[in-house]
């Protein structure tokens, strides 16, 4: 728990500009400053300033421009300038520090209009605590919810003092949270595959801890005929996944779409349950060890069917039993990944889909399948399903014992199924940028809020940067601008993190 206690700012003060201890462990710790404009008139284009008097340096930043070393500065990012009275911008950072992690005063004409009296102050590890210069005492404390936590607190207000040592390594997005953070990649011989772009390596092994590919370990990718099975380009990106100590999701066993299923399956006309016992056993086996996590089966449902089941070739071959078989068959080649049933839609907007997948997966848990969990993939839009919808269906799964991750999550801009005209926006604004950021920060505080930490297998989002995105290219957007990811930027790097990369960040760190 973070506590907010206020200092007295000068005579003049605009604003209330309060430095917060979210949590620290020693050599690190994770802080944001809350900048409340408490005057009567708009306030833009806000710039703050506190130094370190030891060695604490920041290494990661969110929601703000920083500049310096020691002393910081940091403005205002380009979609929260600017500050009507009463509103608060907030910005964050994860620094490292030798045992002591300060707590400095944050100065500057829009806080205290002046100077402020104090000496520095430091506090041990496993603390939460903050200091503030305000001209009056408004704003509230937060929580933090990094792997490490604190119970203690200490707090002061302190002066700007020298300090000197430069600061350590890029922090990563993934070190916020303790569950997997994860990214989808293109790879082997698609477009723009991320093994033959060096900037989208850098920014995956900063961010991101688990890949899934999104298409080279599908069926018709690993095994395009019935005797020869093709781990080259799967195998090329796993072992990139464990030098840069990142896991690997698996996706996915079984899928119905008629481009991801190989020709030689569709006309099989052998033991249709004895082929695609040893389909996902081969595979399993091959990465058992190398890939925590499997899609067993994918989409598997059709809503609009009183039976619940999509008449896929498996369907049709099988009947619904195929859904079993695949989870077992993983199980028995591989016992230590979890396995998840993954779909679209599921996230409560659809509640006809909803039912579908309860009614499967407690089918599933009634004949004893090894089944740990349900994917969501999280293809929302901005502006639908309703959190509440979210709530209700990450929690139908958390009380039948299951894990919940969410799988490929993007939230494009522009909703084609509106009522409003489509396209919705025809540039990403700041505005726009602000409300990618809330739904964004939203959709991770349900998750935190709803699955409990034992129960949480992750969040991965459906590509690194904008212009990647699949959406660009599907059906009724097609040539409609968007922005679903977390990512922008040049085609080929540096990638820029956007308001949607903040609020993500916030969410995990409890702010």
């Amino acid at each position: 728990m973070a506590i907010t206690l206020f200092g007295g700012g000068a005579k003049g003060a605009l604003a209330a500009c309060e430095y917060t201890l979210e949590n620290s462990w020693g050599s690190g710790f994770v802080a944001s400053v809350h900048v409340t404009n408490d005057s009567t008139q708009s306030v833009d284009n806000w710039q703050v300033q506190w130094q370190y008097s030891g060695d604490n340096r920041i290494v990661h930043h969110w929601s703000a421009e920083l500049s310096g070393s020691n002393p910081y500065t940091a403005s205002n990012a380009a979609w929260n300038g600017t500050l009507q009275p009463g509103q608060t911008a907030v910005f964050g950072f994860q620094g490292t520090a030798n045992g002591n992690v300060e707590i400095p005063q944050v100065t500057g004409s829009l806080c205290d209009g002046g100077s402020s009296s104090g000496g520095s102050s430091s506090s041990s590890s496993s603390s939460s605590s903050s200091s503030s210069s305000s001209s009056s005492s408004s704003s509230s404390s937060s929580s933090g919810s990094s792997s490490s936590s604190g119970s203690s607190s200490s707090s002061s207000s302190s002066g700007s003092s020298s300090g000197s040592s430069s600061g350590g390594s890029a922090e990563h997005l993934y070190s916020l949270a303790s569950f997997p953070v994860g990214v989808a990649v293109s790879a082997g011989n698609e477009n723009r595959s991320f093994l033959s772009i060096a900037e989208k390596q850098s920014s995956i092994a900063q961010h991101f801890n688990q890949l899934t590919a999104g298409n080279i370990m599908k069926m018709s990718y690993l095994h395009p005929q019935e005797n020869t099975y093709d781990f080259a380009n799967a195998d090329q990106m796993v072992n990139w996944a464990e030098t840069n100590g990142l896991g690997v999701h698996g996706h996915t066993f079984i899928w119905h779409s008629d481009y991801q299923i190989p020709s030689w399956m569709n006309s099989y006309s052998g033991d249709f349950e004895s082929m695609m016992d040893d389909h996902v056993t081969t595979i399993a086996e091959h990465f058992a060890g190398r890939v925590e996590s499997w899609d067993v089966v994918n989409e598997a449902i059709d809503e609009n069917q009183s039976n619940c089941y999509r008449n896929s070739l498996f369907y049709q071959r099988l009947g619904s039993s195929y859904i079993a078989n695949a989870f077992r068959a993983a199980d028995a080649a591989d016992p230590q990944a979890d396995l998840y049933y993954n779909d679209y839609d599921t996230e409560g907007g659809n509640s006809n889909k909803l039912n579908c997948l309860l009614q499967i997966v407690d089918d599933l848990q009634a004949n004893n399948v090894p089944i740990d969990g349900v994917g969501f993939q999280m293809h929302v839009q901005i502006d639908w399903p309703s959190t509440s919808q979210m709530r209700s269906a990450f929690q139908a799964i958390v009380d039948r014992g299951l894990k919940v991750k969410i799988t490929e999550l993007d939230v494009p801009v522009n909703n084609p199924y509106a009522s409003t005209p489509f396209p919705q926006y025809t540039s990403y604004t700041p505005e726009v940028a602000a409300l990618q950021k809330a739904r964004y920060k939203s959709i991770v505080e349900t998750y935190m809020d709803v699955v409990p930490p034992q129960q949480r297998g992750g969040i991965s989002v459906w590509g690194l940067w904008d212009g990647d995105s699949w959406l660009l290219d599907f059906d009724n957007r097609q040539g409609v601008d968007d922005w679903p990811l977390l990512f922008g930027g040049p085609a080929n790097g540096p990638y820029e993190e956007k308001a949607a990369f903040d609020g993500v960040a916030e969410a995990l760190l409890g702010q």
